[in-house]
């Protein structure tokens, strides 16, 4: 009984400050349709997308052949390289919230930088982002342990202030934990190499500075369910 009454506590601290986070969201105004939480391989409700019977949770997917579908992305951090550590790619084991990495991480300076990886449409700036504190962001995390998976929400908070850019034929790119976004709007129009924000660590501030970068096909992200060499294939031939 005990063991039950602690998880059901645990879970309630972590709705506690899920509402918490809206409730200052709505406080600021209403918010852009784009800008609701995404889907996220995290669910174990999401069957296409999930192995329910894998022990950490989320699973790296089902492997659906999407990789072919990109080309020619600029790299977003101007002088960096396309990382090859395990670690910093897709599918990297995230034990600290029971999931997975889905993106790149391009380590790099607080204040760097980022650049669109190709021209597109705007549908996602989070302009008034606003980190959880340390007691909310802790509750989230042990409820996603307890859970065995990171919740849509939970995972979308930890991204931090993120810019999305829809670039058409079902590819979307997200530059995720900057530390400020440029002056866009959703729905308007940027080029290939546009300012759209500087490197920071919102969301995950433990992470340090870097920029998470997903690319992101319907809806999986590139490079789901691959690894080792293969994966290192797919993400570099990504870019040009």
């Amino acid at each position: 009984m005990r063991p039950l009454l602690a998880v059901l506590v645990v879970l309630g601290f972590a709705a506690i400050a899920v509402a918490a986070t809206n409730a200052g969201t709505a406080s600021k105004g209403p918010v852009h349709a784009a800008n609701v939480a995404p889907l996220a391989t995290a669910d174990p409700a999401n069957t296409a997308r999930v192995e329910l019977d894998h022990p950490i949770g989320s699973s790296p997917g089902q492997g659906r052949g999407i990789s072919p579908v990109v080309r020619g992305l600029l790299i977003p951090i101007e002088s960096a390289e396309i990382p090859t550590a395990p670690e910093l790619l897709p599918n990297s084991p995230r034990e600290y919230r029971a999931g997975w990495h889905e993106g790149i991480d391009f380590p790099a300076d607080r204040g760097t930088t980022v650049r669109a990886a190709s021209s597109g449409t705007v549908v996602r700036v989070d302009r008034d982002f606003v980190d959880w504190d340390p007691a909310a962001l802790d509750a989230a995390l042990e409820a996603a342990i307890v859970l065995g998976y990171t919740p849509d929400e939970t995972l979308d908070h930890i991204r931090g202030r993120q810019v999305w850019i829809d670039h058409g034929r079902h590819v979307v790119t997200r530059y995720a934990h900057l530390d400020t976004v440029a002056d866009l709007q959703v729905g308007e129009s940027v080029t290939r190499g546009q300012v759209i924000g500087t490197v920071g660590s919102s969301g995950f501030e433990e992470g340090g500075p870097h920029l998470h970068f997903e690319i992101r096909v319907g809806d999986d992200y590139l490079g789901d369910w691959l690894d080792g060499d293969e994966l290192v294939r797919v993400i570099t031939r990504a870019f040009e």
